[in-house]
């Protein structure tokens, strides 16, 4: 269904940690699964989901008043912060905070709906019902189901472009296919064959 689609350094990063670990089917994707896979003490309480980091000890606490799904998602944006980030982001600087708010929002997209596991899924063909099946099966939102969605479709797009333009730099001036001649240009043709026989002569 996807065939254009091409990986980014990131996605090919989750989906090379989830091969390490392991984490090839829907099933393995849930929080107390992955926590026990990298070693990440979990704990559920009634505050914002956040990372600690403590002498070289993990947590990642997950805010108790959300949604299941909405957990899962929280984790994810949090594990990305344990396996990718360094740093207090209370003191560090503004940019560099959102350059991380910006990977782990990535992140939790790819690490959510591996692109591996949505190939292989079978999926229909009204685009709403597609978000449906994506949002059942990797237990997410609909709204992250849908951005994941979006983004492959965009991607999906690029990897055509990408092909074609490769295809034009091959060959940048491709011969059209010939046209037929008239009756008026054949006669034309077999006079000046005629005259060049004769000039060689």
């Amino acid at each position: 269904m996807f065939s254009a689609y091409q990986l980014t350094p990131l996605e090919g990063w989750i989906e090379r940690l989830y091969a390490q670990h392991e984490i090839t089917d829907t099933e393995h994707l849930t929080i107390s699964h992955l926590s026990a896979k990298l070693g990440i003490w979990t704990y559920y309480m009634d505050m914002n989901s956040m990372a600690i980091e403590h002498e070289g000890m993990v947590s990642i606490n997950v805010d108790r008043r959300l949604s299941a799904k909405e957990q899962w998602e929280d984790f994810l944006h949090e594990v990305c912060h344990v396996l990718r980030h360094s740093g207090n982001q209370m003191i560090m600087p503004e940019p560099y905070t959102d350059w991380q708010e910006q990977d782990a929002a990535a992140f939790q997209l790819y690490a959510a709906l591996p692109f591996s596991m949505i190939q292989r899924l079978p999926l229909p063909e009204r685009i709403s019902e597609v978000i449906e099946v994506l949002s059942e099966e990797f237990q997410v939102t609909y709204k992250l189901a849908k951005a994941r969605l979006e983004q492959i479709q965009r991607r999906e797009l690029q990897g055509m472009l990408d092909q074609r333009y490769q295809m034009h730099l091959q060959n940048p001036f491709p011969r059209s296919a010939p046209v037929p001649w008239s009756a008026a240009t054949h006669a034309m043709m077999d006079k000046l064959d005629h005259l060049k026989k004769r000039r060689s002569l």
